[in-house]
């Protein structure tokens, strides 16, 4: 298997093809919190950590990335240190700037290439930086890899990607400069060379060095966007600047999802499509992501020579064991990432610090350690989602007796049916971990029973995880819901019910909106119709939103927002928008209208046994809040 065989960085070899890409976890200066982070992935078995870090605060302010310093020096020797004893290389990633409106203390206007607004539209504009704040920058970014060499370093990896500051001087959509850092080629260069001569000089040539950049940011090259054609030209250059390796990106923050392509991207992303054109035209290894702890994805692209090294972040967040579980034949037992983006990149962007949907111990793991239990107690979880078969998985390796009780068929609740549409089929993989764990801790789990409160009493719990989720809306007082040709979204995504050609669905949520597009790609004429006054009302992480409403663009999908459902007939319904009512004509009504918590069996058992509530049963949420929150109601047993 090509993904484990070893390879080289210049004078630098990696044990395998696995690195762990940086990811600005929020976690702190290199304090053990960071220090276990980063460290647990090595344990893990990748072959080098990519530990990004901001060259200085001063410009910028506070941002998610780590600081080196003197300060911090130590916490990030020990973790170089500690991630060398399993054979793991480190890489400090440096980052120049963020170039994102972020602002130092005392600064009047955020800091940035060139004197352009924050985002189109925006009253409030950038201040260029000076020449002086400019050799300021890279005069920290040498200081700070020198630091990092002498902790132990193997190795150091230039930012200069996606929209960032480094890549804003780089493109002439942001950069409009006049001086000798914009305009041409080599001007717009310039601020990364300078660096790169720097970092040199400091560190000496031997120095493994990587170049992270964009050869295409897939927007218009008219509007200043960078295209493949400079893209080569860029690796070239990199090459003959003595660069080691060079690691591949797409996108932007104008079009975000394609740097973290989020659940809705199935297919192979765009990063291999670039890199397969890099390397094409440069001898040097090439690293590249995007949903590669998909292990089949990964090795064809190794084997087709799309890549030479295999770049992954968010799955090492859901399993830092990945790389030891391909090795050991294990990888039925990977937990994969859902590609939800809402644990990591979005708590991140909160000003929270990293985490994940389904490993409630990433970024927790010196906090939320699951010791063996000194007591073993019969452990009852109602319902088999995510949450529950969490809280299963956990109350098993802590030594419990554990047994589930499922009313459907089939483990995932609500989110089995998230799976069910074609364009997020991939998060069918957490499912069939959950099933294949639960086997092989011998849990016990029921299916098809429907728990009570006399089933219970019979059972005898010592202690009751519910996690029974939630249950679709459908509110009795609007006249004609319970006709036959009014279904629920569920429903459809389950295939249980027939759909007519003329759909009109209530509710432009996010059910509802998957939905849409389910029955626009079989040829079915969609309205969505919506109270708000835009679709996906409730908050959506923008990298999501932004796939999503690419695939709402679809010619048989109509959207009425502002628009209130009044009465369904047999062969339209009636609505009112903009103060008047009118009839939509449909054969069929898909009701996308939220979910309810499933509290009924809980309100009837709390009274009588130690029980703890958790996920959509509390409140219609995230699979993030269900599985911490059943990871959590294990600790505390």
């Amino acid at each position: 298997m090509k993904l484990l065989q070893p390879v080289q960085i210049g004078n630098l070899e990696l044990k395998n093809r696995i690195v762990m890409v940086a990811m600005g976890p929020e976690l702190g200066n290199f304090d053990d919190k960071t220090v276990e982070y980063y460290v647990r992935r090595a344990e893990g078995g990748a072959a080098m950590l990519l530990t990004n870090v901001i060259a200085t605060e001063e410009i910028e302010g506070h941002s998610p990335s780590s600081v080196l310093n003197e300060d911090s020096f130590a916490g990030y020797k020990k973790l170089v240190d500690r991630a060398h004893a399993y054979g793991c290389k480190v890489c400090i990633q440096i980052m120049p700037g963020s170039g994102l409106g972020l602002m130092a203390p005392g600064r009047q206007k955020p800091a940035c290439v060139s004197a352009l607004p924050l985002y189109p539209g925006s009253e409030m504009t950038y201040e260029a930086l000076t020449i002086e704040e400019i050799k300021f920058i890279q005069g920290e970014v040498v200081k700070t890899v020198a630091l990092a060499k002498k902790a132990g370093a193997d190795a150091v990896e230039v930012h200069a990607y996606g929209g960032y500051l480094t890549d804003k001087f780089m493109t002439p959509r942001w950069n409009t400069r006049t001086d000798e850092y914009g305009g041409c080629f080599e001007n717009r260069m310039r601020f990364l060379n300078e660096m790169i001569d720097g970092i040199k000089e400091a560190v000496g040539n031997d120095f493994p060095m990587i170049v992270k950049f964009t050869p295409c940011h897939y927007l218009p090259q008219e509007a200043g966007y960078r295209t493949i054609e400079e893209g080569i030209e860029i690796a070239r250059m990199l090459e003959q600047k003595g660069v080691n390796a060079l690691h591949i990106d797409v996108g932007c923050h104008d079009n975000w999802y394609l740097a973290m392509p989020p659940s809705y991207q199935q297919e192979a992303v765009l990063q291999l499509s670039a890199s397969r054109k890099i390397k094409e035209v440069t001898s040097l290894p090439i690293i590249s992501n995007g949903r590669l702890s998909d292990t089949d994805k990964a090795e064809t692209a190794l084997e087709n020579g799309y890549i030479d090294i295999v770049g992954v972040g968010r799955g090492l967040l859901a399993d830092p064991d990945f790389p030891n579980k391909i090795m050991e034949h294990k990888n039925d037992e990977i937990r994969s990432c859902i590609y939800c983006n809402e644990g990591c990149i979005k708590s991140v962007c909160e000003g929270a610090h990293i985490r994940c949907a389904v490993n409630p111990m990433a970024g927790f793991e010196t906090h939320k350690v699951l010791n063996k239990a000194e007591e073993k107690k019969k452990v009852l979880i109602i319902g088999a989602g995510p949450g529950g078969c969490q809280a299963a998985i956990a109350a098993a390796e802590a030594g419990h007796d554990v047994e589930v009780w499922e009313k459907l068929d089939h483990v995932g609740g609500n989110f089995h049916n998230a799976c069910l549409p074609p364009f997020k089929r991939d998060g069918n993989k957490i499912l069939s971990y959950y099933a294949v764990m639960m086997k092989k801790l011998e849990i016990r789990i029921k299916y098809c029973v429907e728990a009570t409160k006399e089933l219970v009493d019979g059972y005898e719990p010592d202690i009751i995880i519910y996690a029974a989720g939630a249950l679709p809306v459908r509110p009795k007082s609007i006249p004609g819901i319970h006709m036959g040709h009014v279904v629920t979204a569920t429903d459809v995504l389950q295939n249980k019910v027939p759909v007519g050609k003329e759909v009109t669905i209530i509710g432009a949520g996010l059910v509802g909106c998957e939905t849409a597009v389910v029955l626009a790609e079989k040829g079915k004429k969609v309205t969505l119709v919506e109270m708000a006054d835009h679709v996906l009302p409730e908050p959506v992480f923008i990298q999501n939103a932004m796939m999503l409403n690419q695939l709402l663009n679809h010619t048989n999908i109509t959207a009425k927002t502002s628009t209130k459902l009044m009465e369904i007939k047999e062969n339209q319904v009636l609505v009112q928008g903009s103060g008047r009512e009118e009839g939509i004509a449909c054969d069929t009504v898909v009701l996308a209208m939220g979910f309810v918590p499933n509290t009924d069996l809980y309100e009837a058992l709390k009274e009588d046994y130690t029980i703890v509530n958790v996920g959509d049963s509390v409140k219609v949420r995230k699979v993030l809040d269900a599985v911490s929150e059943a990871y959590d109601a294990v600790l505390n047993i």
